[in-house]
């Protein structure tokens, strides 16, 4: 049982590992941002992570693009004929002040999560990361608590023994005879 128990260990720890080093490494032609404002509500909530595809995108979808060296996520419009763009948050009556260039595009909008970057920002945060760890490893020692107590082989009750028969009927009944 130990033996299996650190062989579990081992093995999510290295796939967690290596998860995380694949994405930050930047291998993937996929990066993901948090949303946060409503400016693209119902289609992506605030507290969304967006999951965008490098270098692909088309008008009429959700982009992710510089703009005064933050992050922006709203809906490509039009490219213009001179190389700048525009942009609509889906939640704004009107189209974006702004028209930054092409070479600001990050990349299409794929996937939306709604919540997953409330979770990426909770973990970004050192107690929060911390708290996610503690959790795992009290249910991790409560875990191996409760298989440490427990009897590893439970025993059956024994089978009630059968009734005795007198052979006289008048003991049987309660009734004895005077001799």
């Amino acid at each position: 049982m130990k033996r299996w128990k650190i062989v579990t260990l081992i093995v999510v720890g290295a796939l967690a590992l290596a998860t995380f080093g694949v994405v930050v490494s930047g291998v993937l032609p996929y990066r993901v941002f948090i949303v946060h404002t409503g400016s693209m509500t119902p289609t992506i909530p605030s507290t969304s992570a967006v999951i965008v595809r490098v270098n692909q995108y088309r008008v009429g979808q959700p982009i992710s693009y510089y703009e005064q060296g933050q992050v922006i996520t709203h809906r490509l419009v039009d490219i213009n004929a001179n190389g700048t763009i525009v942009t609509k948050g889906d939640a704004n009556p009107t189209v974006d002040p702004w028209h930054p260039k092409t070479t600001a595009i990050i990349g299409g909008v794929i996937a939306a999560p709604p919540h997953l970057g409330y979770w990426l920002m909770y973990l970004k945060n050192p107690l929060g990361l911390a708290s996610i760890l503690l959790a795992a490893v009290t249910c991790w020692l409560i875990w191996s608590f409760v298989w440490q107590v427990a009897p590893t082989e439970v025993k059956s009750p024994s089978p009630p023994r059968p009734a005795r028969k007198h052979a006289d009927p008048a003991i049987r009944h309660g009734r004895l005879r005077a001799g």
